[in-house]
């Protein structure tokens, strides 16, 4: 691209200026994560015990007509 015509001196400071974006980009921000829960949700006792019995008499339904 420049067909050799960098000094010394611009290389240098292209490398510096290099170095400094890589630097910034590798550890200088770190990145901050919201911590995960450690409690068990709890549970309401309706809602989870009335879809098994529905899915077995679907499937009950589904082999009487087959």
């Amino acid at each position: 691209m420049l067909s050799g015509r960098i000094s010394n001196q611009d290389e240098d400071e292209v490398e510096d200026e290099l170095a400094a974006l890589e630097a910034e980009l590798s550890g200088a921000r770190p990145v901050s994560l919201p911590s995960a829960p450690n409690t068990v949700p709890e549970r309401t006792g309706g809602e989870e015990a009335e879809p098994e019995p529905a899915r077995t008499k679907q499937t009950e339904r589904q082999a009487v007509l087959a």
